[in-house]
Protein backbone atom coordinates (compact mmCIF):
# COMPACT_ATOMS: atom_id res chain seq x y z
CA UNK A 1 0.00 0.00 0.00
CA UNK A 2 1.18 3.54 -0.83
CA UNK A 3 0.26 6.54 0.75
CA UNK A 4 0.44 9.97 0.01
CA UNK A 5 2.43 10.04 3.01
CA UNK A 6 5.25 8.43 0.93
CA UNK A 7 4.70 11.08 -1.89
CA UNK A 8 5.25 13.75 0.65
CA UNK A 9 8.41 12.05 1.94
CA UNK A 10 10.21 12.25 -1.45
CA UNK A 11 12.41 15.33 -1.28
CA UNK A 12 12.94 15.96 -5.35
CA UNK A 13 8.97 16.81 -5.27
CA UNK A 14 9.05 19.23 -2.49
CA UNK A 15 5.07 18.64 -1.60
CA UNK A 16 3.90 20.24 1.01
CA UNK A 17 0.93 18.60 2.71
CA UNK A 18 -1.98 21.70 3.65
CA UNK A 19 -4.50 19.67 5.16
CA UNK A 20 -6.16 16.04 5.58
CA UNK A 21 -4.74 12.55 6.59
CA UNK A 22 -1.41 11.83 5.02
CA UNK A 23 -1.76 8.20 5.48
CA UNK A 24 -4.71 7.52 2.73
CA UNK A 25 -3.79 5.12 0.50
CA UNK A 26 -3.31 5.80 -3.66
CA UNK A 27 -3.97 4.02 -6.32
CA UNK A 28 -3.44 6.19 -8.80
CA UNK A 29 -2.05 10.23 -10.58
CA UNK A 30 -4.98 11.77 -12.80
CA UNK A 31 -4.78 15.23 -13.77
CA UNK A 32 -7.63 17.45 -14.89
CA UNK A 33 -8.60 21.04 -15.08
CA UNK A 34 -12.07 20.22 -15.84
CA UNK A 35 -15.20 21.52 -13.72
CA UNK A 36 -15.93 17.96 -13.01
CA UNK A 37 -13.39 15.36 -13.67
CA UNK A 38 -15.45 12.36 -11.81
CA UNK A 39 -16.52 10.63 -14.96
CA UNK A 40 -12.95 9.67 -15.52
CA UNK A 41 -12.05 8.76 -12.15
CA UNK A 42 -12.25 5.26 -10.34
CA UNK A 43 -11.54 6.03 -7.09
CA UNK A 44 -8.39 6.21 -4.45
CA UNK A 45 -6.87 8.43 -7.04
CA UNK A 46 -4.23 11.61 -6.16
CA UNK A 47 -5.97 14.22 -8.41
CA UNK A 48 -3.69 17.10 -9.52
CA UNK A 49 -4.95 20.30 -10.82
CA UNK A 50 -3.23 24.14 -11.31
CA UNK A 51 -7.04 25.69 -10.96
CA UNK A 52 -7.31 26.96 -14.67
CA UNK A 53 -10.48 28.33 -14.28
CA UNK A 54 -12.22 28.84 -10.74
CA UNK A 55 -15.34 25.35 -11.45
CA UNK A 56 -18.39 26.77 -11.98
CA UNK A 57 -20.14 25.39 -8.62
CA UNK A 58 -17.02 27.07 -6.52
CA UNK A 59 -14.36 25.25 -5.11
CA UNK A 60 -16.98 23.47 -2.43
CA UNK A 61 -18.36 22.11 -4.71
CA UNK A 62 -16.13 20.86 -7.08
CA UNK A 63 -14.32 19.08 -3.87
CA UNK A 64 -17.98 17.69 -2.90
CA UNK A 65 -17.67 16.03 -6.31
CA UNK A 66 -14.40 14.58 -5.55
CA UNK A 67 -15.33 13.23 -2.11
CA UNK A 68 -18.30 11.26 -3.88
CA UNK A 69 -15.87 9.84 -6.32
CA UNK A 70 -13.80 8.14 -3.18
CA UNK A 71 -10.75 10.12 -4.89
CA UNK A 72 -7.81 9.65 -2.04
CA UNK A 73 -6.78 13.39 -2.15
CA UNK A 74 -6.21 16.48 -4.58
CA UNK A 75 -2.61 18.07 -5.08
CA UNK A 76 -2.51 22.00 -6.31
CA UNK A 77 0.23 23.28 -8.63
CA UNK A 78 0.87 26.75 -7.54
CA UNK A 79 2.98 29.01 -9.57
CA UNK A 80 0.78 29.03 -12.94
CA UNK A 81 -2.70 30.40 -12.21
CA UNK A 82 -2.61 31.01 -8.77
CA UNK A 83 0.78 31.78 -6.42
CA UNK A 84 -0.66 30.18 -3.65
CA UNK A 85 -3.69 27.46 -2.64
CA UNK A 86 -7.10 29.41 -2.50
CA UNK A 87 -8.49 29.65 0.60
CA UNK A 88 -11.84 28.47 -0.41
CA UNK A 89 -10.32 25.33 -1.97
CA UNK A 90 -8.38 24.57 2.05
CA UNK A 91 -11.48 25.29 3.90
CA UNK A 92 -13.48 22.91 1.45
CA UNK A 93 -10.86 20.31 1.70
CA UNK A 94 -10.70 20.81 5.49
CA UNK A 95 -14.24 20.85 5.52
CA UNK A 96 -15.19 17.43 3.54
CA UNK A 97 -11.82 15.86 5.13
CA UNK A 98 -10.02 15.69 1.65
CA UNK A 99 -6.40 15.72 1.27
CA UNK A 100 -4.99 18.76 -0.08
CA UNK A 101 -1.68 18.85 -1.35
CA UNK A 102 0.89 21.95 -2.55
CA UNK A 103 2.81 21.53 -5.72
CA UNK A 104 5.42 23.87 -6.02
CA UNK A 105 5.84 25.08 -10.01
CA UNK A 106 9.66 23.37 -10.25
CA UNK A 107 7.88 19.79 -10.13
CA UNK A 108 6.43 18.51 -12.78
CA UNK A 109 2.90 16.13 -12.43
CA UNK A 110 4.19 13.53 -14.71
CA UNK A 111 7.09 13.27 -11.86
CA UNK A 112 4.86 12.73 -9.64
CA UNK A 113 3.03 9.88 -11.44
CA UNK A 114 6.54 8.37 -12.31
CA UNK A 115 7.49 8.62 -8.53
CA UNK A 116 4.19 6.62 -7.38
CA UNK A 117 4.08 4.39 -10.15
CA UNK A 118 8.12 3.39 -8.55
CA UNK A 119 6.68 3.14 -5.04
CA UNK A 120 3.53 1.17 -6.47
CA UNK A 121 6.04 -1.04 -8.01
CA UNK A 122 8.06 -1.38 -5.30
CA UNK A 123 4.70 -2.44 -2.89
CA UNK A 124 3.40 -4.96 -5.07
CA UNK A 125 7.20 -6.48 -5.43
CA UNK A 126 7.57 -6.72 -1.26
CA UNK A 127 3.96 -8.14 -1.22
CA UNK A 128 4.54 -10.96 -3.35
CA UNK A 129 7.63 -11.82 -1.55
CA UNK A 130 5.99 -11.87 1.94
CA UNK A 131 3.54 -13.86 0.31
CA UNK A 132 6.15 -16.52 -1.28
CA UNK A 133 7.44 -16.51 2.49
CA UNK A 134 4.20 -17.12 3.69
CA UNK A 135 3.36 -20.04 1.35
CA UNK A 136 6.53 -21.63 2.66
CA UNK A 137 5.89 -20.68 6.26
CA UNK A 138 2.62 -23.06 5.46
CA UNK A 139 3.85 -25.83 4.64
CA UNK A 140 5.87 -25.66 8.13
CA UNK A 141 3.10 -24.95 9.97
CA UNK A 142 0.36 -27.65 8.47
CA UNK A 143 3.49 -30.41 9.59
CA UNK A 144 4.07 -28.88 12.92
CA UNK A 145 2.07 -30.33 16.24
CA UNK A 146 -0.82 -27.63 15.83
CA UNK A 147 -1.72 -28.00 12.24
CA UNK A 148 -5.11 -26.67 11.17
CA UNK A 149 -4.57 -24.30 14.19
CA UNK A 150 -1.26 -22.90 13.28
CA UNK A 151 -2.09 -22.64 9.26
CA UNK A 152 -5.32 -20.85 10.41
CA UNK A 153 -3.34 -18.31 12.73
CA UNK A 154 -0.71 -17.93 9.70
CA UNK A 155 -3.34 -16.91 6.81
CA UNK A 156 -5.12 -14.50 9.08
CA UNK A 157 -1.91 -12.68 9.80
CA UNK A 158 -0.90 -12.34 6.14
CA UNK A 159 -4.52 -10.96 5.08
CA UNK A 160 -4.85 -8.81 8.71
CA UNK A 161 -8.17 -10.64 9.04
CA UNK A 162 -9.77 -13.54 10.57
CA UNK A 163 -9.94 -17.25 9.24
CA UNK A 164 -12.17 -20.52 10.27
CA UNK A 165 -12.09 -23.67 9.16
CA UNK A 166 -15.86 -25.25 8.48
CA UNK A 167 -17.45 -28.39 8.20
CA UNK A 168 -19.46 -29.17 4.99
CA UNK A 169 -22.40 -27.68 7.15
CA UNK A 170 -20.77 -24.75 7.85
CA UNK A 171 -19.99 -25.70 11.53
CA UNK A 172 -16.39 -24.65 12.84
CA UNK A 173 -13.76 -26.93 13.42
CA UNK A 174 -11.09 -24.59 14.35
CA UNK A 175 -11.03 -20.69 14.26
CA UNK A 176 -8.70 -17.34 14.81
CA UNK A 177 -11.65 -15.87 16.62
CA UNK A 178 -14.20 -16.41 19.21
CA UNK A 179 -16.69 -14.97 16.75
CA UNK A 180 -19.19 -16.97 14.87
CA UNK A 181 -18.47 -16.48 10.94
CA UNK A 182 -21.11 -14.12 9.60
CA UNK A 183 -24.26 -15.44 8.66
CA UNK A 184 -24.42 -14.32 4.67
CA UNK A 185 -21.42 -16.85 4.87
CA UNK A 186 -22.65 -20.01 5.78
CA UNK A 187 -25.64 -18.82 3.07
CA UNK A 188 -22.87 -18.78 0.52
CA UNK A 189 -21.70 -22.45 1.91
CA UNK A 190 -24.79 -23.61 1.69
CA UNK A 191 -25.56 -22.40 -2.39
CA UNK A 192 -22.57 -23.60 -3.31
CA UNK A 193 -22.23 -27.01 -1.89
CA UNK A 194 -21.55 -30.00 -4.00
CA UNK A 195 -19.44 -27.49 -6.44
CA UNK A 196 -16.37 -29.96 -5.62
CA UNK A 197 -12.98 -28.86 -5.14
CA UNK A 198 -12.86 -25.60 -6.59
CA UNK A 199 -15.90 -23.98 -5.27
CA UNK A 200 -15.52 -20.92 -3.89
CA UNK A 201 -17.97 -17.65 -2.61
CA UNK A 202 -16.80 -14.18 -2.27
CA UNK A 203 -18.43 -10.88 -0.40
CA UNK A 204 -17.03 -7.56 -1.07
CA UNK A 205 -17.92 -4.54 0.98
CA UNK A 206 -16.04 -1.00 1.65
CA UNK A 207 -15.10 -2.60 5.31
CA UNK A 208 -13.93 -5.96 4.66
CA UNK A 209 -14.30 -9.24 1.87
CA UNK A 210 -15.05 -12.60 2.90
CA UNK A 211 -13.90 -15.68 1.00
CA UNK A 212 -14.87 -18.66 0.89
CA UNK A 213 -12.83 -22.10 -0.56
CA UNK A 214 -13.26 -25.60 -0.30
CA UNK A 215 -10.47 -27.55 1.01
CA UNK A 216 -11.42 -31.28 -0.14
CA UNK A 217 -12.80 -32.40 -3.26
CA UNK A 218 -15.15 -34.39 -1.87
CA UNK A 219 -16.74 -31.53 0.38
CA UNK A 220 -14.58 -32.58 3.66
CA UNK A 221 -14.62 -28.93 4.65
CA UNK A 222 -14.09 -24.80 3.97
CA UNK A 223 -12.20 -22.53 4.67
CA UNK A 224 -13.51 -18.78 5.22
CA UNK A 225 -11.27 -16.45 5.40
CA UNK A 226 -11.88 -11.67 6.55
CA UNK A 227 -9.70 -10.14 4.69
CA UNK A 228 -9.15 -6.07 5.02
CA UNK A 229 -10.21 -4.59 2.23
CA UNK A 230 -7.03 -2.92 1.33
CA UNK A 231 -5.20 -7.01 0.99
CA UNK A 232 -2.68 -6.76 -1.15
CA UNK A 233 -3.81 -8.84 -4.63
CA UNK A 234 -0.65 -11.31 -4.04
CA UNK A 235 -1.98 -12.07 -0.55
CA UNK A 236 -4.47 -14.25 -1.81
CA UNK A 237 -2.69 -16.57 -3.49
CA UNK A 238 -1.73 -17.40 0.39
CA UNK A 239 -5.96 -18.39 0.83
CA UNK A 240 -5.72 -21.13 -1.66
CA UNK A 241 -2.66 -22.62 -0.49
CA UNK A 242 -4.06 -22.64 3.03
CA UNK A 243 -7.57 -24.21 1.89
CA UNK A 244 -5.17 -27.18 -0.12
CA UNK A 245 -3.06 -27.54 3.21
CA UNK A 246 -6.78 -27.95 5.24
CA UNK A 247 -7.82 -30.49 2.90
CA UNK A 248 -4.62 -32.58 3.53
CA UNK A 249 -4.76 -31.92 7.05
CA UNK A 250 -8.65 -32.56 7.05
CA UNK A 251 -8.15 -36.09 5.46
CA UNK A 252 -5.60 -37.34 7.65
CA UNK A 253 -7.14 -36.68 10.60
CA UNK A 254 -9.58 -39.43 9.19
CA UNK A 255 -6.64 -41.58 8.98
CA UNK A 256 -6.10 -44.29 11.86
CA UNK A 257 -2.82 -43.88 14.05
CA UNK A 258 -0.08 -45.24 12.45
CA UNK A 259 -1.66 -46.23 8.94
CA UNK A 260 0.01 -44.01 7.12
CA UNK A 261 3.63 -45.05 7.91
CA UNK A 262 2.09 -48.45 7.45
CA UNK A 263 0.39 -48.05 3.82
CA UNK A 264 4.09 -46.38 2.61
CA UNK A 265 6.06 -49.28 3.88
CA UNK A 266 3.57 -51.90 2.28
CA UNK A 267 4.09 -49.56 -1.22
CA UNK A 268 7.88 -49.72 -0.82
CA UNK A 269 8.22 -53.33 -0.13
CA UNK A 270 6.73 -54.29 -3.15
CA UNK A 271 2.95 -55.02 -2.10
CA UNK A 272 0.99 -52.79 -3.43
CA UNK A 273 -2.08 -54.35 -4.01
CA UNK A 274 -2.09 -54.69 0.20
CA UNK A 275 -1.50 -51.23 0.58
CA UNK A 276 -4.50 -50.27 -2.23
CA UNK A 277 -6.31 -51.98 -0.66
CA UNK A 278 -5.74 -50.18 2.82
CA UNK A 279 -5.97 -46.73 1.48
CA UNK A 280 -9.72 -47.03 -0.25
CA UNK A 281 -10.94 -48.04 2.88
CA UNK A 282 -10.26 -45.19 4.42
CA UNK A 283 -11.36 -43.25 1.72
CA UNK A 284 -7.53 -41.94 0.01
CA UNK A 285 -7.14 -44.20 -2.72
CA UNK A 286 -3.37 -44.05 -3.88
CA UNK A 287 -2.34 -42.47 -6.69
CA UNK A 288 -1.03 -43.98 -9.78
CA UNK A 289 1.65 -43.32 -11.14
CA UNK A 290 3.27 -41.70 -8.34
CA UNK A 291 6.42 -40.63 -7.07
CA UNK A 292 8.35 -41.93 -4.15
CA UNK A 293 10.01 -38.85 -2.16
CA UNK A 294 12.56 -39.36 0.21
CA UNK A 295 12.63 -36.67 3.53
CA UNK A 296 14.53 -35.18 6.28
CA UNK A 297 13.81 -32.43 8.27
CA UNK A 298 10.38 -31.34 7.78
CA UNK A 299 8.16 -33.60 6.23
CA UNK A 300 5.74 -33.06 3.10
CA UNK A 301 2.24 -32.31 4.27
CA UNK A 302 0.93 -35.28 2.36
CA UNK A 303 -1.45 -38.17 3.65
CA UNK A 304 0.80 -41.09 2.45
CA UNK A 305 3.91 -40.65 4.20
CA UNK A 306 5.84 -43.09 6.49
CA UNK A 307 8.98 -42.29 8.67
CA UNK A 308 11.14 -41.16 6.40
CA UNK A 309 9.74 -41.65 2.72
CA UNK A 310 6.43 -40.41 1.32
CA UNK A 311 4.06 -41.30 -1.80
CA UNK A 312 2.16 -38.51 -3.70
CA UNK A 313 1.12 -37.64 -7.20
CA UNK A 314 3.85 -36.15 -9.59
CA UNK A 315 2.04 -32.95 -9.62
CA UNK A 316 2.06 -32.43 -5.81
CA UNK A 317 5.75 -32.53 -4.44
CA UNK A 318 5.73 -28.77 -4.11
CA UNK A 319 8.98 -26.82 -2.32
CA UNK A 320 10.28 -27.71 1.00
CA UNK A 321 10.23 -25.42 3.90
CA UNK A 322 13.34 -24.18 5.12
CA UNK A 323 15.84 -27.06 6.58
CA UNK A 324 13.63 -29.45 4.93
CA UNK A 325 15.58 -31.97 2.30
CA UNK A 326 13.47 -33.71 -0.55
CA UNK A 327 14.89 -36.08 -3.00
CA UNK A 328 11.85 -37.27 -5.41
CA UNK A 329 11.66 -40.17 -7.79
CA UNK A 330 11.05 -40.54 -10.92
CA UNK A 331 7.05 -40.79 -11.70
CA UNK A 332 6.14 -45.16 -11.56
CA UNK A 333 3.17 -47.04 -11.69
CA UNK A 334 1.10 -47.82 -8.50
CA UNK A 335 2.49 -51.43 -8.98
CA UNK A 336 6.27 -50.48 -9.50
CA UNK A 337 6.59 -47.99 -7.13
CA UNK A 338 9.15 -50.33 -4.66
CA UNK A 339 11.70 -49.20 -7.99
CA UNK A 340 11.30 -45.91 -7.02
CA UNK A 341 12.67 -45.89 -3.70
CA UNK A 342 16.27 -46.21 -5.21
CA UNK A 343 15.57 -43.39 -7.63
CA UNK A 344 14.74 -41.55 -4.64
CA UNK A 345 17.29 -42.11 -2.17
CA UNK A 346 20.08 -41.00 -4.64
CA UNK A 347 18.22 -37.82 -5.41
CA UNK A 348 18.00 -37.21 -1.45
CA UNK A 349 21.94 -37.97 -1.59
CA UNK A 350 22.50 -35.46 -3.68
CA UNK A 351 20.53 -32.21 -1.60
CA UNK A 352 21.91 -30.51 0.48
CA UNK A 353 21.77 -26.44 2.27
CA UNK A 354 22.00 -24.69 -1.04
CA UNK A 355 19.92 -27.48 -2.75
CA UNK A 356 16.99 -28.59 -0.63
CA UNK A 357 15.16 -30.34 -3.52
CA UNK A 358 16.71 -32.71 -5.59
CA UNK A 359 14.80 -35.19 -8.72
CA UNK A 360 16.11 -38.14 -10.05
CA UNK A 361 16.76 -37.77 -13.71
CA UNK A 362 19.66 -35.93 -13.53
CA UNK A 363 23.05 -36.99 -15.13
CA UNK A 364 23.80 -38.36 -12.04
CA UNK A 365 21.72 -40.89 -12.15
CA UNK A 366 23.59 -41.99 -15.23
CA UNK A 367 27.04 -42.22 -13.83
CA UNK A 368 28.70 -44.80 -11.46
CA UNK A 369 28.78 -42.85 -8.13
CA UNK A 370 31.83 -45.71 -7.00
CA UNK A 371 34.08 -44.10 -10.16
CA UNK A 372 33.24 -40.55 -10.54
CA UNK A 373 34.03 -39.74 -7.06
CA UNK A 374 37.46 -41.11 -7.45
CA UNK A 375 37.89 -39.45 -10.70
CA UNK A 376 36.94 -36.42 -9.52
CA UNK A 377 38.96 -35.99 -6.60
CA UNK A 378 41.91 -37.35 -8.60
CA UNK A 379 41.19 -34.92 -11.19
CA UNK A 380 41.38 -31.93 -9.00
CA UNK A 381 43.95 -33.13 -7.10
CA UNK A 382 46.49 -30.13 -7.72
CA UNK A 383 43.70 -28.06 -6.78
CA UNK A 384 42.70 -29.84 -3.52
CA UNK A 385 46.86 -30.10 -2.42
CA UNK A 386 46.74 -26.27 -2.74
CA UNK A 387 46.64 -23.90 0.21
CA UNK A 388 44.30 -22.22 -1.26
CA UNK A 389 42.27 -24.93 -2.23
CA UNK A 390 38.70 -23.78 -0.62
CA UNK A 391 39.00 -20.01 -1.96
CA UNK A 392 39.70 -22.20 -5.64
CA UNK A 393 36.75 -24.21 -5.28
CA UNK A 394 34.57 -21.51 -4.43
CA UNK A 395 35.72 -19.31 -7.17
CA UNK A 396 35.59 -22.29 -10.04
CA UNK A 397 31.81 -22.83 -8.69
CA UNK A 398 31.11 -19.29 -9.24
CA UNK A 399 32.84 -18.96 -12.47
CA UNK A 400 30.91 -21.58 -14.24
CA UNK A 401 27.40 -20.49 -12.31
CA UNK A 402 27.71 -17.05 -14.14
CA UNK A 403 29.16 -18.53 -17.33
CA UNK A 404 32.54 -17.19 -17.49
CA UNK A 405 31.40 -13.35 -16.83
CA UNK A 406 34.49 -12.00 -14.67
CA UNK A 407 32.55 -9.27 -13.48
CA UNK A 408 29.22 -11.26 -12.14
CA UNK A 409 31.53 -13.80 -10.70
CA UNK A 410 33.45 -11.07 -9.21
CA UNK A 411 30.56 -9.71 -7.92
CA UNK A 412 29.18 -12.73 -6.20
CA UNK A 413 31.98 -13.73 -4.37
CA UNK A 414 32.45 -10.01 -3.25
CA UNK A 415 36.30 -9.71 -4.76
CA UNK A 416 37.80 -7.38 -7.80
CA UNK A 417 37.66 -8.93 -11.26
CA UNK A 418 41.00 -8.90 -11.63
CA UNK A 419 41.43 -11.11 -8.41
CA UNK A 420 38.89 -13.59 -10.68
CA UNK A 421 41.25 -13.18 -13.79
CA UNK A 422 43.60 -14.36 -11.37
CA UNK A 423 42.22 -17.16 -9.84
CA UNK A 424 40.85 -18.71 -13.13
CA UNK A 425 44.53 -18.59 -14.30
CA UNK A 426 45.72 -20.39 -11.15
CA UNK A 427 43.23 -22.90 -11.74
CA UNK A 428 44.26 -23.22 -15.62
CA UNK A 429 47.95 -23.66 -14.50
CA UNK A 430 47.06 -26.14 -12.04
CA UNK A 431 45.09 -28.16 -13.70
CA UNK A 432 46.24 -28.40 -17.69
CA UNK A 433 43.18 -26.88 -18.98
CA UNK A 434 41.55 -23.65 -20.79
CA UNK A 435 38.14 -21.96 -19.22
CA UNK A 436 38.04 -20.74 -22.58
CA UNK A 437 37.41 -24.46 -23.67
CA UNK A 438 33.58 -26.23 -23.34
CA UNK A 439 34.97 -29.24 -22.82
CA UNK A 440 37.43 -28.27 -20.10
CA UNK A 441 34.57 -26.41 -18.73
CA UNK A 442 32.34 -29.12 -18.76
CA UNK A 443 34.69 -31.44 -16.97
CA UNK A 444 35.24 -29.49 -14.35
CA UNK A 445 32.03 -28.32 -13.62
CA UNK A 446 31.33 -32.56 -13.23
CA UNK A 447 34.39 -33.06 -10.83
CA UNK A 448 33.14 -29.90 -8.57
CA UNK A 449 29.51 -32.11 -8.91
CA UNK A 450 30.98 -35.40 -7.81
CA UNK A 451 33.51 -33.83 -5.28
CA UNK A 452 29.99 -31.83 -3.41
CA UNK A 453 31.09 -28.42 -3.37
CA UNK A 454 29.13 -26.09 -1.85
CA UNK A 455 27.59 -23.54 -4.45
CA UNK A 456 27.74 -19.73 -3.47
CA UNK A 457 30.20 -21.14 0.08
CA UNK A 458 31.43 -17.60 1.37
CA UNK A 459 34.82 -17.16 1.54
CA UNK A 460 36.87 -17.95 4.68
CA UNK A 461 38.16 -14.39 6.20
CA UNK A 462 41.89 -15.48 5.61
CA UNK A 463 41.27 -15.71 2.05
CA UNK A 464 40.39 -12.12 1.17
CA UNK A 465 44.27 -11.69 1.95
CA UNK A 466 45.15 -12.48 -1.31
CA UNK A 467 42.67 -10.27 -3.29
CA UNK A 468 43.48 -7.34 -5.90
CA UNK A 469 43.91 -4.58 -4.11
Amino acid sequence: MVTLADLVATPSLALRLVGGDPGAPVRWVATSELDDPTAFLEGGELLLTTGLRTPRAGWAGWVDRLVDAGVAGTGFGVGLSHRSVPRALVAATAARGLPLLEVPQPTPFIAISRRLADLLRRSENDAEAAAARTQRELAVDAAGPQGVDAVLRRVARSVRGQAWSLAPGGGVRAATTRTPPPAEAVAGLHRIQGQGARASWTDVSPTRSLLLRATGSDGTGWLLVSLAPDTPRAAHATIGTAAALLGLLTARSFIPPGMASAVVDLVLSDRPAVAARLAEGVGHPLPDPLVVLRWSGTPPPVVWRGEDHAVLPPDAVGTPPPGARWGVSRPVPLDRAAEGVRSADAAHARTGAHRPLAAAGSLDDVLDADAVGPWARQRLAPVLDSADADVLLASARAFLEHHGARQSTADALGVHRNTVRQRIARLEGLLGSSMDSAADRAELWLALGALGASPGRAEPPAAKLGTWP
